[in-house]
């Protein structure tokens, strides 16, 4: 079960109507300044953090039907293309193949996670809370907001609003020609019988954990 208590507010400066901008690994990239938006039926990458990625144009997939912005607005996609995103540290962590759609307008953030990426991750976000959390196979994982870096978009966004700017970010930083890691337990775990004599019945705990605890 997914929940949220009092414990995940740790770091979240209250009040605030911040929105939820988070950190993914997309590809075997770090990529910061993703704002997890349920409002948008399409999770978008923007073309200045697709060139990061190093992925050839002509990958792009052609995409017909435009994206509608808030105030009405058309944008035609530059294309789609299927990506990797992991969301969380391990090894409580999930990782999803998203079909973002290219655009190639001026934004503060990177990217955005919408309703079909949260659906695959199986995500539940707090906006009070400032995370996100989606079920994995060692436990709840969970992707914390940055606080500043909302505000610090969301700011940008504003003061120009109308105008050809980017916040270009050094943000997207290459992990390096390794696989993604594999969650994996943290340490080694021990079988603890539930009855003694019955070998069916067991519990396992983590071999580090000392004998009171």
């Amino acid at each position: 079960a997914i929940s949220f208590s009092e414990a995940d507010y740790e770091g979240v400066r209250l009040p605030h109507d911040d929105p939820v901008v988070v950190t993914l690994m997309v590809e075997l990239f770090t990529t910061k300044r993703i704002l997890i938006d349920s409002d948008s039926s399409a999770d978008i990458l923007y073309k200045h953090a697709f060139d990061q990625l190093k992925i050839p144009v002509d990958q792009l997939k052609p995409v017909k039907t435009p994206l509608v912005g808030f105030a009405g607005e058309m944008v035609n996609p530059l294309g789609s293309i299927d990506l990797s995103v992991v969301a969380g540290t391990a090894p409580r962590q999930t990782q999803v193949q998203m079909t973002f759609l290219v655009v190639d307008k001026p934004s503060p953030y990177n990217a955005i996670i919408g309703r079909p990426g949260l659906n695959l991750m199986e995500a539940i976000v707090s906006t009070r809370h400032l995370l996100m959390k989606f079920p994995t196979r060692f436990g709840v994982g969970e992707a914390r907001g940055d606080q500043q870096a909302a505000r610090q978009c969301y700011k940008t966004a504003i003061l120009d609003h109308g105008k050809e700017k980017v916040l270009f970010i050094t943000n997207v930083e290459l992990r390096g020609d390794v696989e993604p890691e594999r969650p994996h337990p943290v340490e080694d775990v021990v079988q603890v019988p539930l009855e003694v004599g019955n070998p069916e019945r067991t519990f396992q705990v983590g071999s580090h954990l000392g004998e009171q605890e």
